[in-house]
């Protein structure tokens, strides 16, 4: 009798697990065009990038975790609630390109302007017609942040 408990509760949970997932798949379009996707990061300038990325001759690195006493208010503020991944994942990108643009390695590098964050938000919620942006709305500019925050350590010889 106990096992047959088990065996429900186990199907049960199981069952619950199947219904939550399919309903996270379910509210999440998938893109129909890889290069629109990706239009809304033309709203910024192109960064420059070396084929051959080497250290900053003399650069101080400074971690952004050691810079809070600068961070943006509103950097502060989206570190919780519904569009806080997607809006970090913006920040980290915005962060990461204004290193590798100015070869600034210290604080002031590394605290990117929330307006140029704003701007990204308003054009990615255009493109894709949402009004509250998710992760994965926000997958491909997280994934361009990592190449360029990985571009900009080599660059400034040490963690972000």
């Amino acid at each position: 009798m106990v096992n047959a408990f088990k065996v429900r509760m186990m199907g049960g949970a199981l069952g619950l697990i199947a219904v939550f997932s399919a309903a996270s798949w379910a509210e999440t379009p998938v893109p129909a065009d890889l290069a629109q996707e990706e239009a809304y990061l033309d709203v910024l300038p192109k960064v420059e990038i070396p084929e051959n990325v080497q250290p900053i001759p003399g650069a101080v690195n400074e971690e952004f975790r050691n810079c809070r006493a600068l961070w943006p208010a509103e950097y502060d503020q989206v570190q919780s609630g519904p569009e806080a991944r997607a809006l970090r994942d913006i920040y980290g990108y915005v962060q990461a390109r204004n290193v590798v643009a100015t070869q600034d390695c210290a604080c002031t590098g590394k605290v990117a302007s929330w307006a140029d964050v704003e701007t990204l938000t308003t054009a990615l919620r255009a493109e894709l017609g949402a009004q509250r942006l998710t992760w994965q709305h926000t997958k491909t500019i997280a994934e361009e942040a990592d190449r360029l925050t990985a571009i900009a350590e080599t660059m400034c010889g040490g963690s972000f």
